[in-house]
């Protein structure tokens, strides 16, 4: 204990000397221990990073609007949440608070603010934006992807300024997961809140806005962006992050985020020097490994991709016609169809066996919750074809596979482009369905138009796409729970459709009742048996993660959470 108060005296007085000029004294430093560079040394200032940020650039900058990983990838260097999740352990620490309490009953949770953290434009952070941001991601106008995990059995919790740098949160219930879902991006009143108030917070923070007008808490702050080209993010000067030496993070000046169309064309721009960070997809590590020996990059490998990817078919009554609501909504159609997912040959075709096969919505490096020996549909077109003429869906003479009702089976697939995995994926798919007589029309369709199917209109029959994943299976609420937004094969239902989404319902509640862990993964364990059983998602595979890092940048360690490298960007930039 002394040491730390010891630390924060030791802050003051370097942040005093530094002739930091503010009328916003930072009184609640956060303390992070870094990693030191070669020389034994931390806080070694400069340098601009460059990274490959995939196919397109943000589609917005409002952190509650973004529901795609490429407005995220942005708005999360951004904007910050009361808390965060340890990197290593997943444990819950204090983010924008400096400390939080929990009642006896688990149904108060109290948080104490960090005093003295700035907005980018200088104006201090107080409980009013926690109060202001709570309110933004409960209006249903707003459509926050937060929304549907910070519910406990519908309702909202509520919440209070107990005075400027503290707030409480009162649950309906104890309700285990709900720190998990806490650290939903906290966004400034001052900013905001005549449009939230108008009713126009939905318009706010759009890539028109000039983005010297997009105010975070975060160690970035958006200087420039040419759209699908190149973002460019500058340090915060006045973070509220230091090293245990007294260095005020980040390190960095700079980074870089640049868009190509494939990524073989990012992999090209990598060999060439064009920057420094990037993601190795699968299907070209061997070109990486090539090359590594006589590069000065290195390879760093940090296991499963926490995310998932799979085709998910419409069942949604409101916009699906017959007959193919019939088939879809059809648990045998389903049934017989996932075996003609091929993972074993997406893996080795599309990942160069560089990956994971995948038969859960788990996140695979959430050892404690994955089911191991859940119902699995291995590939094998002959049983689908059993399964499918079981179920009425005869093959006739002439090739083509017919519901009950003498119907062809014919549906459409469609994708993004840009994402090899999904390509080969959605390729060997409509090749296997053909052999069964199906006939699927596969397309490769703009990123934003596949999203705006699949959460504004849902007119579309099969989607060829993935989710980030979350490391406590509750943030997948918005997904699993029949009201969530993105429960995508029939979202937003008032009540639950089927008698299955309604156990799941009634399972995923149940769960985040439970305060004992063990009780909870028997919860989701029962989940997983239930998906299992109904497929409503094929899942195919998942990636090793794995990135190429310049030896220049120093601190490139795995995040056992996330699987993603360096902490929180605190790279140390060196001259070698």
């Amino acid at each position: 204990m002394k040491r730390k108060i010891f630390v924060l005296a030791l802050l003051v007085a370097l942040i005093v000397s530094a002739g930091v000029v503010s009328a916003v004294e930072l009184k609640d430093p956060r303390i992070l221990e870094i990693e030191s560079d070669l020389n034994g040394t931390v806080g070694r200032y400069g340098g601009t990073m460059t990274v490959a940020a995939g196919a397109s650039g943000p589609k917005t900058y409002n952190p509650h609007r973004a529901a795609e990983t490429s407005s995220t990838d942005v708005t999360d260097r951004i904007f910050e949440g009361l808390v965060a999740l340890h990197r290593d352990t997943g444990l819950v620490l204090p983010k924008l608070a400096r400390a939080y309490e929990i009642s006896e009953d688990g149904t108060e949770v109290t948080f104490h603010l960090r005093r003295g953290v700035q907005w980018h434009d200088g104006e201090e952070f107080t409980a009013d934006d926690v109060i202001f941001t709570f309110d933004v991601v409960y209006d249903v106008n707003v459509g926050s992807n937060s929304r549907s995990g910070l519910l406990i059995d519908g309702q909202p919790m509520e919440y209070e300024k107990i005075d400027d740098y503290t707030v409480k949160f009162t649950l309906p219930r104890p309700h285990a997961p709900i720190m998990f879902s806490i650290g939903t991006p906290i966004v400034p009143e001052h900013l905001l809140g005549d449009a939230f108030r108008e009713g126009r917070y939905h318009e706010m923070w759009g890539l028109e806005t000039p983005v010297e007008e997009i105010i975070g808490t975060g160690a970035w702050k958006i200087a420039s962006y040419r759209i699908d080209q190149e973002l460019v993010l500058v340090r915060n000067d006045n973070y509220y992050e230091f090293d245990e030496a007294g260095n005020r993070l980040p390190y960095l000046n700079r980074v870089i985020f640049r868009y190509y169309a494939s990524t073989d064309t990012s992999t090209l721009a990598f060999f060439n020097g064009e920057f420094d960070y990037i993601g190795i997809p699968a299907n070209q590590y061997p070109e990486y490994v090539d090359r590594e020996p006589i590069s000065r990059w290195t390879i760093i490998e940090a296991g499963p991709n926490p995310g998932t990817t799979f085709i998910v078919i419409n069942q949604n009554p409101s916009t699906v016609p017959e007959p193919k609501l019939s088939w879809f909504s059809d648990v045998k159609f389903r049934q017989a169809i996932a075996h003609a997912v091929d993972k074993e040959t997406i893996l080795d075709m599309a990942m160069n066996g560089k990956g994971y096969i995948q038969h859960s919505p788990i996140n695979m490096r959430n050892n404690f919750f994955l089911k191991e020996d859940i119902k699995t549909y291995p590939y094998d077109l002959d049983e689908a074809h059993r399964k499918l003429e079981a179920a009425g869906y005869l093959l006739g003479a002439d090739g083509v596979r017919r519901d009950p009702q003498g119907n062809p089976i014919e549906f459409d697939l469609i994708t993004n482009p840009g994402v090899p995995v999904r390509q080969i994926s959605g390729e060997l798919f409509q090749e296997d369905m053909a052999a069964l007589g199906i006939k699927v029309n596969f397309q490769l369709i703009d990123f934003n138009v596949v999203v705006e199917k699949l959460t504004s209109t849902f007119e579309w029959d099969a989607i060829l796409i993935g989710l980030t994943g979350t490391f406590d299976p509750n943030g997948g609420s918005n997904t699993w729970l029949s009201s969530g937004n993105l429960h995508m094969w029939n979202p937003l239902q008032e009540s639950p459709y089927t008698d299955w989404e309604a156990e799941i319902d009634e399972i995923w509640r149940a769960a985040q009742r439970a305060m004992d862990p063990e009780v909870r993964r028997e919860y989701y364990y029962q989940f997983q048996d239930i998906v299992a059983e109904q497929v409503p998602l094929f899942y195919t595979v998942t990636s090793e993660n794995m990135v190429a890092v310049r030896d220049h940048l120093m601190n490139a360690t795995p995040d056992l959470v996330s699987g993603s490298v360096g902490s929180a960007w605190n790279f140390i930039w060196i001259d070698r």
